[in-house]
């Protein structure tokens, strides 16, 4: 059950997935105890936090984003004790794999530059641990042993249970509806929500896909992000699985990635389609799409059934790079978006730089 609504807040947090909890949580820790955290939704994290494949790749194609990446891995792989009651990382480790020398050579040269530990990989020592990726064409690959799979939920809830301790008020089926400047330096604000008014010294937009549409309503200078509606899948049950085998991303022309989940193989296509920020449901067609990527790509996945879909929204700034900043026109106002496919992974550093700006205005 929700808490009673507060009529007034030092910071009001907009949205209750990975940005949203995690800055929530990391202010928490810091000794700032008068948040509120509002989520439109029932529960937190019914949208993109809850809809990911649980991938922990640090190497990412950006140098800003792999700075998150990697210290948001080295968080899940040894939390501050007492923060979870169970592992937030299986460390499978995980295989970039990519169709020419001249990609592979640079990776490991990024990978280096960063001091991330890796290994080469050949096509023939990949389809040993592989089998399914034997006809993949590639060049070779990047093994990282620190990289691996994401207890998302278990993250999720620790970060608000982690806020609401340190006094965070979590507020769900509550969406913001509007923004009031409350005086001529609009050095505060109030929100109009569905469930009342509250007054802000500052606020947090870190509400996914709706970020755009929120700032529009706020008056926030002009900001541009593009939600990717993008689709997961889940195979039938695959003989001789290896359940603990890495998973592999290939980022060649045909781009996918797979892992081993239950019984079976989750599987992505890395499908993108602009969309307006909604529910995101499985599309027509989108096992088909996915089935003439694998064809040439990973012959034998392709031969595998569906078992189950679900698709979900993945949102971007025009140079996909993460938006922490305070908004030029609007003082109380810090952007927290724009995570792409990397939230669950770069949560704990994307948190930690919120708070430390959010800081300098509240105390």
């Amino acid at each position: 059950m929700s808490p009673a609504f507060p009529q007034r807040a030092d910071v009001v947090v907009i949205g209750g997935g990975f940005a949203g909890a995690a800055t929530a949580h990391f202010l928490g820790q810091q000794g700032v105890a008068d948040i509120v955290l509002l989520e439109k939704e029932a529960t937190c994290g019914y949208h993109a936090s809850g809809r990911n494949a649980a991938l922990c790749r640090q190497l990412t194609s950006d140098e800003l984003f792999t700075d998150y990446t990697m210290r948001g891995a080295a968080f899940l792989r040894e939390p501050p004790a007492g923060f979870a009651d169970r592992p937030l990382l299986s460390r499978t480790g995980s295989v970039l794999l990519v169709d020419d020398a001249a990609r592979l050579s640079e990776l490991a040269r990024q990978a280096a530059a960063r001091r991330l530990p890796f290994d080469l990989v050949t096509p023939e020592s990949l389809a040993q641990r592989w089998p399914k990726l034997a006809d993949a064409p590639s060049a070779g690959g990047i093994f990282f042993a620190t990289d691996g799979v994401i207890d998302v939920h278990t993250l999720l809830q620790s970060y608000l249970r982690g806020a609401r301790d340190a006094g965070t008020r979590v507020i769900v089926s509550c969406e913001v509806t509007g923004f009031e400047p409350l005086s001529s330096s609009s050095d505060r604000v109030r929100l109009v929500t569905s469930r009342g008014t509250i007054d802000a010294r500052c606020v947090v937009m870190a509400a996914g896909a709706w970020v755009e549409q929120l700032g529009r309503k706020a008056g926030a200078s002009p900001r541009v992000f593009t939600p990717i509606h993008r689709h997961v899948f889940i195979t039938e049950p695959v003989a001789g699985l290896d359940r603990e085998a890495p998973f592999v991303w290939h980022l060649g022309e045909q781009e996918f990635y797979v892992r081993p989940e239950g019984s079976g193989y989750l599987l992505s296509g890395c499908d993108g389609t602009p969309s307006e920020p909604h529910d995101a449901r499985v599309a027509a067609g989108a096992t088909e799409v996915l089935a003439a990527r694998l064809e040439t790509a990973a012959p034998q996945l392709c031969e595998l059934g569906i078992a189950r879909a679900w698709a979900c929204l993945r949102t971007f700034a025009p140079d996909n790079r993460p938006v922490i900043a305070w908004d030029d026109t609007c003082s109380w106002l810090l952007w927290v978006a724009g995570l792409g496919g990397h939230g669950a992974t770069s949560s704990a550093a994307i948190g930690e730089d919120a708070a430390t700006k959010l800081l300098a205005r509240v105390r």
